[in-house]
């Protein structure tokens, strides 16, 4: 693994905010300050590919990432964009019984008000 690979998966790893790639720059700007803001983004591709970040696709926002944990999902306010993890029951078990399939694994991604954007309606 390269260096500049690692800062970056140091600093996803690290962080439970689910950072964007603009944010894991800055980061790693700090760092490492030669490193360049495509370097980054080829890095966290790299990353999704092998399995070691989790891509996060939030609606009318930037991409965030996050540790591969297993079981979790997330919860993504319609107003704001925060992202929160939620511990969510294993559901391969209930799919595969279901379809019939073995299912090698799933998203969900539920949709809620954060309490910040719910305290302003």
């Amino acid at each position: 693994m390269t260096r500049q690979r690692k800062i970056i998966k140091d600093i996803i790893y690290a962080s439970y905010e689910h950072p964007t790639a603009d944010a894991i720059f800055a980061l790693a700007k700090k760092k490492m300050p030669s490193i360049a803001v495509g370097t980054v983004y080829r890095n966290l591709s790299l990353l999704v590919e092998s399995g070691e970040v989790r891509k996060i696709d939030v609606p009318n926002s930037p991409s965030r990432y996050d540790r591969p944990q297993i079981p979790h999902e997330h919860l993504i306010c319609k107003n704001c964009g925060k992202v929160a993890d939620v511990g969510a029951i294993e559901l391969i078990e209930v799919l595969k019984e279901k379809t019939g399939e073995d299912i090698i694994g799933y998203n969900l991604t539920m949709y809620y008000l954060c309490p910040k954007c719910k305290s302003l309606k």
